[in-house]
């Protein structure tokens, strides 16, 4: 067999001062941020808003790389400063992201 791993399944969540100013910011994703999101091996990055929550769900090859290859980008702290202004994050793991969610249970 070779050496095939489900991707990190992770979920995480943070609260935002202006809604619709995230929303909109997303509304025009850099071209340049969707590549390094596929270059660092997320397959898939969803992002949902409920009020001033913003809830993720992401796939991704290997977590712990894929953040540390985000985290060295140039277009990576470019991108998250563009957000700075509306993101208060509780708790963050050790690569500086929102903390994931406890996995429960998965049907």
């Amino acid at each position: 067999m070779g050496d095939e791993r489900e991707p990190a399944r992770l979920s995480h969540h943070f609260r935002v001062s202006d809604p619709a100013e995230y929303a909109k910011r997303h509304a025009t994703v850099w071209p340049e941020i969707e590549e390094l999101l596929r270059r660092c091996g997320f397959g898939r990055y969803d992002i949902y808003l409920w009020g001033d929550v913003v809830i993720s769900f992401i796939e991704v090859d290997d977590y712990a790389a894929a953040a540390a290859r985000y985290n060295a980008s140039a277009v990576g702290a470019r991108w998250e400063e563009h957000f700075a202004d509306l993101i208060t994050i509780d708790e963050t793991d050790e690569h500086g992201w929102a903390k994931p969610f406890d996995h429960v249970w998965s049907l």
